[in-house]
């Protein structure tokens, strides 16, 4: 086989002759393709990218939502605890001054008794 035979890629009009323009088409033709699959390739990989994020933006959002409802339960069991040390202060409190009262009640009666013997 000779090389006459064969066609030389560059040769655009098929005239058997590479001329500058025949062969700064080419090699724009070339670079424009090549750019057409680099292109394709960051388009494929931002979908990639896209959907690794919104994986990753549902994860978070599900740990943000078990974070507050247990923060929401800490807080409630904290309040309930709380409510019900107030209720044991108070009612102690209250004791305290049924207490007071008696005793004051008691310390009354007995100047009064003193005072009547």
């Amino acid at each position: 086989m000779s090389e006459e035979n064969v066609k030389n890629p560059m040769d655009l009009n098929g005239d058997g002759k590479v001329t500058l323009g025949e062969r700064v088409k080419y090699a724009a033709d070339k670079a424009g393709e090549k750019i057409d699959q680099a292109m394709d390739q960051i388009k494929a990989e931002a979908k990639e990218t896209a959907a690794e994020a919104k994986e990753m933006y549902a994860k978070a959002e599900e740990k943000a939502k078990g974070a507050y409802a247990k923060a929401a339960c800490k807080a409630k069991a904290g309040a309930a605890k709380a409510a019900e040390r107030a209720k044991v202060a108070y009612a102690e409190a209250k004791q305290d001054v049924a207490e007071a009262a008696e005793k004051a009640k008691a310390k009354f009666q007995e100047r009064k008794d003193k005072k009547e013997a």
